[in-house]
């Protein structure tokens, strides 16, 4: 191939004979006229940009040529320096970076591509297996060039590809050589062109990708242009760059970030985030009482873009908010200012996406560091332009640092090793740039002054210079101009730079104001929240001043250097010095002399120089002698390595040319390395051949013996197999032979059976043959005995025939009688005869149904016999069950009752004692009383000293020599552990065993030593799944130690173990607390068990701990064990804090016994042994006296501060003050009671939620103003209360003044008492009148308390007020004990690691393992039990609000207090709406607890069994309003989204699905509200649909409109425009409250929501003017053009009617005769034309009334109603109505009762005055309405300000009189004084620097050219200023096209 032929000129400059500037520059330029643009010196490779594509340069072909080759093998290249690189990691097994350096367009970013791509090809040749995977990590890291380059390359003057940001890629090889992964570091962006480029330059290659690459859709989605409508593109005069495909740009851009894992969301929201930033640089900004934006399309496009509130915008960019004792004050900005905002705005929004592709891009190609890694710097070149500004001070610092860094390695480094190691050597003069570095920065350097400049507030960039001359004018590496101007120059390495200082120090702070910042974090759009939620807001305290000061631009850039510096330290360095042959960017263009000056200054000349003369192949004598052995092992070895390595050179170079021995090391130069690499390359490929024939033999012979033995094994089965077999042959006819034997055998049985059968059947056939014969004989005689009888009878009856025949011949007198009695007797004979004929056939019958009888039983006998049997042993079993069933339940029985009678005569025994205890107790303190009234302190002295007196003098003397041994510790030396005998409470004096436990400074104690993790009574039932009842159940002693669960039979010592489960062979652990109560299942692979606690929240403890347990490796369960030991699981616990004293004390049954006397108990204790309590008196004597030995640098902060305890709800616990001595350390303040921190008496433990306050000069003055009593033990009561005895005593001070006092003071100053003898006993106080000093303590004392600063620290069990008397000391207590907070981690509660469990899973898709997570963590579920603790972390402290009056204690018994209501309380109130808007109301205050109401509402509604039960379908209501009223955080509403969607798809088609879906709904468009949704908007939220209001309008007219809870004002005023078709209008309506004759203008941005809210409030408190009902009105609220418009229009009409009010309201100044004319024409267009007996039945319709009473009532005019006007300019907020003025409020509360009153005082003045108007009504007969309407408005405006609104104010101004009237008009803001037309002064709104109220009912206006502000008193700041600014955005949309500034 061409490239590798041998070219032109020498390849290496170090072989150069003549080494001279010519002889070097015209090498370079022949290979450069050769396209031989790689030249080596040594190592180091200059590259020439050649301006073209050379064909054929860097093909994959050549890159195989490459491989495997040595620098200098073949022709220079840039394959080769990445191929010695990559080869050098294996040798040298460290890791590598190639350092690419040059001017700005000398190529350099195009060199790092080739090694990176080179390198991707040697990794891709490595992975022959397995490609797929690690192909697909290279191809990220080369598709990561395109986005950087996009987004980091702009086209300057010098490259159209220039890079304006450092990187540094780092890649990560495995052991086999494939890339596993990569890093990439950026090095300051230069964010300032993104608003700002120099003529001839682009900004970011991205937009114009962008603007050229997007479809039309994307382009009208974001708004795009072409580039030359958008002012941060076409600014610069180039927009378009033939040489530059931007839209193929595009393309690339897209695939790239696809191949990243982009998803398509993120690329939609990257693009509009440039599109955003496109737009803000088109905000045009005037002035107009300061800063205002003059486009308001761009900004409502740039807000929707951002997905933030446009008006919240628009007050971010113009003006600035500040804190200013406790509320916000607002101050307009300038127009350069506004100006500055929106490019901080750009700039900002650039640089964190900037970041966070750099992060994303780093996560996709991260993987594993397994072996070394490459870098490749590529970093921006040296620049001097004609204006250098920061940016370039910065870049040329970063390049003085790679040049001295490449000096080090070439020349300093180098030299000093040749001189080291004696080598003979001439030293090479080159330039050391180390002076210029000093002077940029070192100490006092210029990086230092300009960042001390840029944090002192009134710093400018003219006093930074002044500092910069003043302090390195005399250093020789600094230039100051000898003109006077804002420049000062360097002289850099590369020459002397001058650079501009304008704009210096605004761009090293980097500022971004926090108004912006907070309006960007509150978008919608989750990108933009991601983007700006790790950025933090500067906390501000008093006077500006923030809690820490950020670092600057410049600061983190040195840092960041800093870092770069020492990862290249650790690399070996490869060097490409890249120069660019000319500045035209031409090709074949070769300009020596600014080639030869990037030679100079780079040192490339000296380089050479060293390179020729130098020997850079260096290695210790035993490395040399390893690695090249192999040529010399054949030769005998001595023992000098010096001589062995020396005799092995001699032969390769017996002149000694090439190569030096220097002390330790050899010196070679490349070419013999190279010749000696090459050779031993050959001697390994000899050595591997004969190794390979070894192994090849060693594998065959190997494989021989496996054939052999592999023949041997077949040969043994073939035989196995012969055998087998032979065998079944023989084993088959074994078979065969017993099978027709048995068949033999068995057809002989079954002859046998058959034949037995035969007989049997026969027999049974015989029997029934003989019995049906039987049965025939008895039915032949029954049919032969019935035809006898039928016989019988017919022949009796032919008998008797003819014997009535015979008789008939007889007298029938004489023979009747005979007859008749013979033939009677002849019926009874055969009646006889007939009934034993049927009874024989009866007994026949019988017999024949018997047989049939016997024979069916006989048939079943045979059955029934079997079945009888199996039935009988059935029975048996059973009998035999139930027996010993009864007999345990017999024995449970008896064993609970007797059980139940133990502990019943117990309690019975223990109460009877203590109530006669109590008795005792009462009678014996009665009898005290009564004997000692009046000296109750002294006889309490004397008990105290008469029981510790002989224990404190044991304690004296046993304290002497105390063992410092304790107890035990525990392994980690922070626990105090042991047993102790503890006297139980109440009377009856037991003492019982407990474990004891002193950590964390609490003293806990528990009923059996800490070994298991848990333990208690659990009731437990055994395997299987019957159904017993509870009391059948047994109830068992469970402990919990490491992974083994074991369950006794009771809690004793002696307890008897019934069995053990191994918590990790359980398979399941579940909480079936939902079916049953408090219960859970244990899952075994042999059985189950079913466990029962007695609460909810043990079973919730269980099932928690045996979770963790099951699924916890080692380290976890050495954490479980350390949690289980704390105060919640301790059956008792003291906090040493508290501890006042402890003392050893002497019992005759305890000789080791000592007592803890806190100020609530004493606690009496007993040790087995002296030695023990002596450890335990010595532990918490530690403890407690504070003895600790502070490192120096563990005290952050101390001195004396006044302590102050708040405590108790509402903070209303309040101890007295005490002066202490404070110790701040980073965990901790300790509080002792003096300077020798001897004794400790407190500890205030530190963490993420704790908070401290600033201190606040308000609270100092009311502090110096405040003097008063303070007791020695406290402040004073609020009263005196008196009681009967015995509970007060009546105490005599040294004055002899009587104090009353309770019992519980006395009780509190015993105990104090008591600690008081202790510590005098310690200072040999022992003698002196004890009563005496006590009752003196006792005495109040007077102190003046004067001013002092006040700071509250927040803990978690108490909030402490710290006083100190200056203010420098209260701020920087602050600023310290803040860092101390801010650098503890932030606590993390398991429901949030949950949270990002699930999102991570959610991320993942991996619905099984959120599955899971909700299966194992009850958490997460609904729950019937009461919580204990929030969900999520919220800040310690009392709630020290406004909102004390709502009884607000903490936010963690409020989150308590929510959810307790969450739990079916709502499911049986009838109305649950105040409850609702309780929970809202709560939120509302406290916004704090949103997250928390938000995820505890999440909680209750998932795990739902019925998804549409009541108290479901009411939780996701509350879900439902509060997504109407506020947002939680971001990442908590990323939670809530995903569990609407999962419960969505989870129960779908139900009631639940449908709130869950509006919820989702709402959540997208809320907005921030002032007040918590109305009863009506809840109602409408309940019923998922939109509520309706009324609005209302002049004439009665009122129509309804649907709103929802984010509809504006202004939407609805739009609404209204259009449907009244208004559209064409030249004024502005707005809607405006409205009661009466009050009103006040609603802000267009305002939720229209809040105000029905507010009116409800209105109609609570029963506010409004004269009964008159709240109304939304719709009127005009600026008259910008009243002179056109169309008289018979209806916009004309709301003219008419709203004069007509200003009239009414005496708003416009006029005569009576006026009003009176004014008042007759009202009265032409309301009636028309006057008829007889016409009257005006209500004046105050038509005239002004008022007006009548005023001139008549002589009243205060400062006061209303008996109230003065000025009132406590607390707040502007009075109760919770905003913007009603304190006058406003008194109107509205006075009744309508005067008015009535005043009409009847006045009725002849109004009488006379309705006489007139009616007199002139009469004038104007004929005049029609519209001539009428007309002439009135043709009459109003006669006066020249009419448009202008009126108000009413108050002036202390010298030259204005007191009462006037404010005139805010379309032009300017008039003064009059009240009730006169002409005005004092008219002020145009040009003139208005700012106006605003700077406190309550006092507005002020600040004008140009005035240095006197306008001040006025007024009740209506807030309508004035809203008015002002409508008016003023007005002229802003008017002069759009006049005034343009950027």
């Amino acid at each position: 191939m061409e490239i590798l032929s041998r070219g032109v000129g020498l390849e290496d400059m170090a072989k150069l004979l003549d080494l001279q500037d010519k002889t070097i520059l015209e090498n370079l330029r022949k290979r450069h006229e050769n396209d031989l643009i790689y030249t080596y010196i040594g190592s180091i490779l200059v590259a020439i940009n050649p301006y073209k594509v050379i064909p054929s340069m860097y093909e994959k072909v050549l890159m195989e040529q490459y491989n495997h080759r040595n620098i200098g093998e073949l022709p220079p290249h840039i394959f080769a320096i990445a191929n010695d690189s990559y080869y050098s990691m294996w040798k040298r097994n460290e890791n590598q970076c190639v350092l690419i350096s040059g001017e700005s367009g000398a190529g350099k970013t195009e060199s790092t591509k080739f090694i990176l791509n080179f390198l991707s090809v040697l990794s891709q040749s490595t992975l022959v297996d397995h490609p797929s995977n690690a192909v697909r990590v290279e191809d990220n890291i080369l598709q990561s060039s395109p986005i950087l380059e996009a987004f980091g390359n702009a086209k300057t003057i010098y490259n159209n590809n220039s890079s304006r940001f450092g990187k540094f890629i780092q890649l990560h090889f495995s052991q086999s050589g494939s890339i596993e992964g990569g890093k990439i570091r950026d090095y300051l962006l230069e964010k300032n062109r993104v608003v700002g480029q120099n003529p001839g330059e682009r900004n970011y290659h991205v937009f114009y990708a962008l603007l050229a690459g997007a479809d039309e859709q994307l382009k009208a989605q974001f708004g795009l242009q072409h580039p030359s409508l958008h002012w941060y593109l076409n600014q610069s005069g180039c927009v378009d760059d033939p040489t530059l495909d931007d839209k193929g740009d595009f393309v690339k851009i897209v695939n790239a970030f696809k191949v990243m894992k982009f998803s398509d969301e993120q690329i939609a929201d990257v693009f509009q985030l440039l599109a955003a930033i496109l737009h803000v640089g088109n905000l045009e900004f005037v002035t107009a009482g300061g800063a205002q934006v003059s486009n308001g399309d761009v900004l409502v496009t740039v807000a929707s873009l951002l997905g933030v509130d446009d008006y919240q915008l628009q007050d971010a960019l113009t003006q600035k908010t500040r804190v200013l004792r406790g509320e916000v004050i607002a101050t307009p900005l300038d127009i350069d200012q506004a100006a500055d905002s929106r490019d901080s705005l750009a700039m900002n929004l650039y640089g964190q996406c900037f970041k966070w592709i750099i992060k994303k891009i780093n996560l996709c190609i991260r993987g594993a560091e397994t072996f070394c890694s490459i870098g490749v710097l590529d970093i921006f070149g040296f620049e001097n332009f004609e204006i250098n500004r920061f940016e370039q001070f910065n870049i040329n610092f970063a390049n003085e640092k790679l040049q001295e860094y490449f000096n080090k390695h070439i020349f300093s480094l180098e030299q000093h090793e040749y001189n080291t190691e004696g080598l003979p050597w001439v030293e090479i003069d080159w330039q050391d740039n180390g002076e210029c570095l000093d002077l940029v920065e070192k100490k006092l350097g210029i990086i230092s002054l300009v960042n001390e400049e840029a944090r002192f507030p009134k710093g400018t960039d003219a006093t930074m210079l002044t500092k910069l001359h003043d302090t390195h004018a005399k250093n020789s590496f600094y230039i100051k101009p000898k003109v006077q101007n804002i420049m000062f120059g360097i002289h850099h390495y590369a020459g002397e730079v001058f650079y501009t200082t304008t704009g210096f120090l605004e761009k090293n702070r980097d500022t971004f104001r926090d108004d912006i910042l907070c309006v960007l974090k509150e978008s919608r759009s989750d990108f933009i929240y991601d983007l700006f939620e790790p950025m933090t807001e500067s906390t501000q305290g008093r006077g500006g001043k923030t809690m820490r000061n950020k670092p600057t631009v410049s600061s983190q850039f040195k840092e960041s250097l800093h870092a770069l510096m020492t990862t290249l330290n650790s690399c070996n360095p490869y060097f490409v010095r890249c120069i660019k042959p000319n500045t035209d960017k031409a090709a074949d263009l070769f300009k020596e002399e600014i080639v030869i000056n990037q030679l100079r200054y780079s040192g490339m000349l000296e380089t050479v120089k060293i390179r020729k003369a130098g020997y850079p192949v260096r290695r210790f004598f035993e490395d040399f002698l390893q690695r090249y052995k192999v040529l010399v092992f054949k030769d005998p070895q001595g023992p000098d390595p010096v001589e062995r390595c020396q005799a092995m050179l001699v032969k390769r170079d017996p002149d000694r040319k090439l190569w030096q021995i220097g002390k330790s090391k050899v010196f070679m130069k490349e070419i013999l390395e190279m010749d000696l690499e090459a050779e031993r390359k050959e001697q390994l490929s000899v050595a591997a051949t004969l190794l390979k024939a070894h192994i090849r033999g060693y594998i065959a012979r190997k494989a021989f013996k496996l054939a052999v033995k592999r023949v041997i094994k077949v040969e043994s089965y073939c035989k196995m197999f012969i055998c087998r077999r032979r065998y079944l042959k023989i084993r088959h006819a074994v078979i065969v032979f017993q099978k027709y034997e048995r068949s033999r055998v068995a057809r002989r049985i079954l002859a046998e059976l058959k034949e037995e059968k035969r007989r049997e059947e026969e027999r049974l056939r015989e029997e029934q043959r003989k019995r049906e014969e039987l049965l025939a004989k008895l039915r032949e005689e029954k049919r032969r005995e019935e035809e006898r009888m039928r016989l019988e009878e017919e022949r009796r009856r032919q008998e008797e025939e003819r014997r009535r025949a015979e008789e008939e011949l007889i007298k029938e007198e004489q023979k009747q009688q005979e007859e008749e009695d013979k033939r009677k007797q002849e019926e009874a004979a055969r009646e006889l005869e007939r009934k034993k004929a049927e009874e024989k056939l009866r007994e026949l019958e019988e017999m024949t149904k018997r047989l049939e009888e016997e024979a069916r039983v006989q048939k079943e006998a045979e059955e029934a016999q079997r079945q009888q049997k199996s039935e009988q042993s059935k029975k048996e079993l059973e009998r035999a069950r139930q027996i010993e069933y009864h007999r345990q339940l017999e024995r449970e029985e008896q064993e609970r009752m007797a059980e139940e009678d133990r502990l019943k005569k117990e309690i019975v025994e223990l109460k009877r004692q203590e109530e006669l205890n109590r008795k005792n107790k009462e009678d014996e303190e009665r009898r005290l009383y009564d004997e000692e009234h009046g000296d109750q302190m002294k006889r309490v002295e004397e008990l105290v000293l008469k029981e510790f007196e002989d224990s404190l003098l044991m304690f004296e003397e046993e304290m002497e020599g105390e063992d410092d041994s304790l107890s035990r510790k525990s392994e980690e030396g922070q626990n105090f552990e042991g047993f102790l005998l503890m006297k139980s409470a109440g009377m009856i004096n037991t003492w019982k065993k407990r474990w004891f436990v002193l950590k964390d400074e609490t003293l806990m104690y528990f009923r059996s030593k800490q070994e298991a993790l848990k333990s208690g009574w659990l009731y437990k039932k055994g395997g299987g799944h019957g159904t017993l009842s509870r009391r059948n159940w047994k109830k068992r002693f469970f402990v919990l130690k490491d992974t083994t669960l074991k369950y006794y039979d009771h809690d004793g010592d002696n307890a008897k173990m019934l069995g053990e489960i191994d918590v990790k062979s359980i398979q399941d652990i579940i909480d079936s607390s939902v079916g049953r109560e408090n219960s859970l299942e244990l899952v075994t692979t042999e059985r189950g068990y079913t466990l029962v606690a007695d609460s909810a929240d043990d079973c919730s403890e269980w099932y928690s701990i045996l979770t963790r347990v099951k699924t916890a490796n080692p380290y976890e369960m050495r954490e479980l064990r350390d949690e289980e030991a704390n105060p919640k699981n301790a059956i008792g616990s003291v906090d040493v804090v508290l501890i006042d004293s402890v003392v050893p004390v002497n019992i005759d049954s305890k000789k080791n016994a000592f007592s803890i006397i806190t100020a609530e108990r004493v606690v009496s204790l007993a040790a087995e042994s002296p030695e023990q309590m002596n450890n335990w008196l010595t532990a918490l004597t530690i403890y407690h006296r504070g003895k600790r030995v502070y490192n120096k640098d563990e005290i952050l902060q101390s001195g004396w501060l006044t302590q102050e305890v708040i405590r108790g709800p509402l903070g209303r616990g309040v101890s007295s003050r005490k002066k202490r001595y404070f110790v701040l350390t980073q965990n901790s303040i300790d509080i002792y009671q003096d300077m020798d921190l001897q004794r400790k008496v407190g500890a205030l433990a530190l963490s993420s939620l704790c908070s401290v306050t600033v201190p606040d000069d308000k609270a100092f003055r009311e502090e110096d103003g405040n003097q008063g009593l303070y007791m020695a033990f406290g402040p004073p009561p609020a009263k005196t209360e008196v009681f009967d005895p015995p509970t007060t005593d009546n105490i005599t001070n040294g004055n002899g003044t009587v104090t009353t006092t309770t019992a519980n003071d006395n009780l509190d100053r015993f105990r104090n008492r008591v600690s008081s003898v202790v510590r005098r006993r310690k200072s040999s106080t022992r003698s002196g009148d004890f009563g005496t000093s006590f009752r003196r303590r006792a005495s109040f004392r007077v102190s003046m308390m004067r001013g002092q600063w006040q700071f509250t620290v927040h803990s978690r069990t108490a909030s402490y007020n710290l006083y100190t008397n200056t203010s420098e000391s209260a701020w920087q207590w602050t600023y310290s004990i803040q860092d101390v907070i801010d650098g503890k981690p932030p606590f993390e509660t398991p429901f949030q690691i949950l949270l990002k469990q699930i999102s991570a899973a959610s991320s993942e898709k991996n619905d099984r393992m959120i599955d899971r997570i909700y299966k194992y963590n009850p958490i997460l579920r609904n729950t019937p039990h009461p919580m204990k603790a929030p969900l999520l972390p919220l800040p310690y402290g009392q709630i020290l609000s406004s909102n004390n009056d709502k009884g607000y204690t903490t936010l963690h018994e409020e989150a308590i207090r929510i959810f307790t209501a969450l739990q079916g309380s709502l499911e049986s109130i009838p109305d649950p709406l105040p409850i609702i808007q309780g929970i809202l109301q709560t939120c509302h205050d406290l916004k704090l607890l949103r997250d928390e109401v938000y995820c505890q509402v999440a909680k209750q509604t998932t795990g739902i069994q019925d998804p549409d039960s009541l108290t479901n379908l009411r939780n996701w209501q509350i879900m439902a309003c509060m997504s109407a009223a506020f947002l939680p955080s971001r990442n908590i509403l990323r939670y809530i989204r995903f569990h609407i969607n999962r419960s969505v798809s989870m129960y779908p088609d139900t009631q639940m699905a449908k709130y869950a879906e509006y919820t989702a709904e709402s959540l997208k468009r809320t907005k921030t509200r002032e007040f918590v949704p109305c009863r009506d908007e809840i109602i409408s939220i309940l019923g998922r649909r939109d509520m309706k209001t009324r609005v209302h309008c002049h004439g009665g007219g009122s129509c309804d409109i649907e709103i929802n809870s984010s509809t504006t004002a202004g939407h609805v005023v739009r609404r209204l425009v259009k449907g009244l078709q208004l559209e064409a209008c030249l004024n502005k309506f707005a809607l405006f409250e409205r009661s009466g004759m009050v009103e006040r203008a609603i802000e267009n941005r305002m939720v229209l929501a809040d105000v029905l809210a507010r009116f409800e409030r209105y109609k609570a408190r029963n506010l409004s003017d004269r009964g008159h009902p709240w109304q939304i009105f719709f009127k005009l609220s600026c008259f910008v053009n009243t002179e056109s418009v169309d008289p018979y229009g209806l916009e004309y009409s709301f003219m008419y009617e709203q004069a007509h009010e200003d009239v009414i309201q005496q708003h416009y100044p006029a005569d009576e005769e006026t009003l009176v004319y004014l008042a007759a024409l009202r009265m032409q267009c309301i009636k028309g034309d006057y008829e007889e007996g016409d009257w005006i039945r209500n004046l105050g319709e038509v005239y002004p009334v008022d007006r009548l009473k005023e001139n008549s009532t002589k009243k205060e005019e400062n006061e209303f109603a008996g109230f003065p006007m000025k009132q406590p300019k607390d707040n502007l907020i009075t109760g919770t109505l905003r913007g009603l003025g304190v006058k406003t409020l008194k109107r509205l509360q006075k009744s309508a009762s005067d008015d009535t009153i005043l009409d009847s005082v006045y009725a002849d003045e109004i009488s006379s005055k309705t006489s007139d108007i009616v007199d002139k009504w009469k004038q104007l007969k004929g005049m029609i309405v519209e001539d009428a309407q007309q002439t009135y408005m043709n009459t109003i405006k006669r006066w020249e300000h009419y448009g202008s609104r009126l108000f009413d104010v108050e002036s202390r101004i010298s030259k204005y009189p007191t009462k006037l009237w404010l005139a805010v008009g379309a032009k300017m803001v008039a003064i009059h004084k009240r009730g006169e037309a002409e005005p004092i002064e008219e002020i145009p709104y040009e003139k208005i620097l700012s106006f605003g109220a700077p406190i309550p009912n006092e507005y002020k206006i600040v004008m140009d050219g005035m240095k006197e502000e306008l001040t006025f008193e007024t009740n209506e700041v807030i309508e004035i200023a809203k008015l002002m600014k409508a008016y003023i955005n007005e002229i802003v949309h008017k002069r759009q096209t006049s005034v343009f500034i950027r």
